[in-house]
């Protein structure tokens, strides 16, 4: 279909909406100046928007959809999830039937249309709709209704609560008092889902409760909710993740299983006495999100040839290291699916396990009943096992029971929370590992950040003259390939950021690294031999994704410790992307 279609210039000049001589000015310009032949003809007042749109429209085969004219319909709407929408760039307008009119900025992309079918077991047209105005009216349809819904939540929920003493208002808290806010507690559950937010914060102050969702890695802040709703928003949660709604002066912590959109969702709950109140943080994972391979990660080229060199050991023990939320778990579960074998037995423990691994054999620490990661990993080595993971090591008897493990036939994969790699090794020591022991079962440490990537839609060219002169700096050169600064549009929530990437840093530990590890030697030795076996650190690898375009110097340095340039040798230079 798209093979006999017409090129729109000729589409225009056939229909008489432009003359040649204005199709030959808009081709001269846009060599020139790159971009659509559609957006140069508007911006020269050669056609208006409403007249492309139809040509445009003619020229794909379909039907013309003006959303400022005809707004999407709400009994479309309902049809199919926000996510699909924002992730497709899709807005249901319309039901005929068993007919859905579905307006699209790419009437050809199959895996949209797909994905609108099978969630909505309709039949679906396609229409055009302008990009711009497609983009707009995704973001005031599910903006909209997001905020009417919590609105209407919470004005039913102030209705219904009447101010009391506090000690009164404790004693009457109960499931059925917390009605009006089982709907709230729903909205903002399903709209984090549905936006990609990794955690929900939910944060008592002296006259309102802030809710914010972080998205990207980033806290955004949603709403403010009325003060006097607090202790009924905490008590629904306590219930859904039964903890104890009576107790207000100890920390819990509990799980959440929820379904939205046919999707499985899990929530880690964390409840903290505060100031004002109970300071409640939700932990999203989302059990249908396909697990990721490590081609997809974001390793450099020789980072990737390091890591799987580590993986396909027979054994020893792999640490990856960085802060909460860095994608420590995505990289060790991307780990087990490339070494996952018929042929072996993989096993974990994990607090909690957070996606379900065909083939792969997981178990849940349980530390309220005693089952701490040191106990359940002896049990699993009596279960031979090939490969383990060991969800994280918190103390010395977990490192210590990891450790003895690797040396004896297993490859041991496991977590630790530190800066960088070369920091895994002084806190083992610190929590009491023999350095010889360590310096003969450890392997390799990978450190790992995930940067905000620039979104490709709205991104600008960055003329910063300090930005620069440090790239340049590091380079060695001035022939710098252009740099990007983030600018904001509608496809990326006027952020001007869209999805993460990874950077890396890998310490392999040979037997030059390990004699060093026995001897108590320096950190900086230890960087500096492990310079010569690929060795980076990770602001090099952050560089190197800023010079790619992928990000910003801005956003590498809002998450990398920039210490010092990286010193330029054989084994170290920034390999530009080709």
């Amino acid at each position: 279909m798209a093979g006999n279609r017409k090129r729109l210039g000729e589409l225009l000049l056939a229909h008489r909406l432009i003359t040649q001589e204005q199709l030959d000015q808009a081709l001269a310009l846009q060599r020139e100046r790159p971009g659509s032949l559609g957006s140069i003809l508007v911006s020269l007042g050669f056609i208006t928007e409403d007249l492309l749109l139809q040509a445009l429209a003619a020229q794909h085969g379909v039907s013309a959809w003006r959303l400022e004219r005809d707004a999407p319909k709400a009994a479309a709407v309902a049809k199919v999830p926000e996510h699909i929408c924002r992730t497709y760039q899709v807005l249901p307008v319309e039901v005929r039937g068993d007919l859905l009119v579905l307006a699209m900025r790419n009437p050809y992309d199959l895996d949209a249309i797909d994905a609108v079918r099978n969630v909505t077991g309709m039949r679906v047209e396609p229409v055009l709709a302008q990009e711009d105005r497609l983009a707009n009216a995704i973001d005031r349809t599910f903006s909209g209704r997001v905020q009417a819904n919590m609105d209407g939540y919470v004005e039913r929920a102030l209705e219904e609560f009447k101010p009391q003493d506090e000690r009164s208002r404790k004693a009457t808290l109960t499931e059925e008092d917390t009605r009006p806010v089982v709907g709230l507690v729903n909205q903002i559950l399903i709209d984090a889902i549905r936006m990609g937010a990794s955690d929900i914060h939910i944060e008592p102050r002296a006259d309102r409760v802030d809710l914010r969702y972080r998205i990207d890695g980033e806290l955004h802040p949603i709403r403010t909710i009325p003060q006097g709703l607090m202790p009924m928003l905490t008590t629904r949660l306590k219930i859904l993740a039964e903890l104890d709604i009576v107790e207000s002066r100890l920390p819990q912590d509990g799980r959440i299983s929820v379904e939205v959109d046919g999707r499985e969702v899990d929530l880690r709950v964390s409840v903290l006495p505060n100031y004002h109140g109970q300071r409640i943080v939700l932990r999203i994972l989302d059990k249908s999100v396909t697990l990721k391979r490590l081609d997809d990660l974001g390793f450099s080229p020789q980072n990737l040839r390091l890591f799987r060199n580590l993986i396909h050991k027979p054994y020893g023990m792999i640490l990856v290291t960085g802060p909460t939320g860095s994608g420590k778990t995505t990289t060790l579960y991307a780990a087990l699916r490339e070494v996952q074998r018929k042929t072996n037995n993989i096993m974990t423990c994990e607090d909690p396990v957070e996606y379900d691994i065909d083939g792969i054999n997981q178990s849940q620490v349980f530390e309220k009943v005693g089952l701490t990661f040191a106990m359940q990993l002896r049990a699993i080595l009596r279960q031979d096992p090939d490969v383990v993971l060991v969800g994280e090591i918190r103390d010395r008897e977990t490192a210590e029971t990891a450790i003895r493990a690797s040396l004896t036939g297993h490859l041991v994969l496991s977590t630790l929370h530190c800066n960088d790699a070369p920091s895994a090794i002084p806190r083992l020591l610190d929590m009491g590992i023999n350095p010889y022991l360590l310096s003969t079962s450890l392997i390799g440490v990978m450190a790992q950040r995930l940067l905000r990537t620039l979104c490709t839609e709205c991104r600008k060219p960055d003329d910063d003259g300090e930005d620069r002169a440090l790239l340049e700096a590091v380079l060695g050169h001035n022939h710098l390939p252009t740099i990007y600064r983030a600018q904001g549009c509608p496809q990326c929530v006027n952020t001007g950021f869209k999805g993460r990437v990874a950077v890396h840093e890998i310490l392999p530990v040979t037997p030059e690294v390990g004699s060093l590890i026995a001897s108590h030697a320096p950190i900086e030795a230890i960087k500096k031999a492990g310079a010569r076996y690929g060795y980076e650190p990770l602001q090099v690898d952050a560089i190197r994704k800023v010079i790619d375009g992928k990000t910003t110097l801005a956003e590498a340095q809002r998450l990398v410790f920039f210490e010092t340039l990286p010193a330029q040798s054989p084994g170290s230079e920034l390999r530009l992307a080709a």
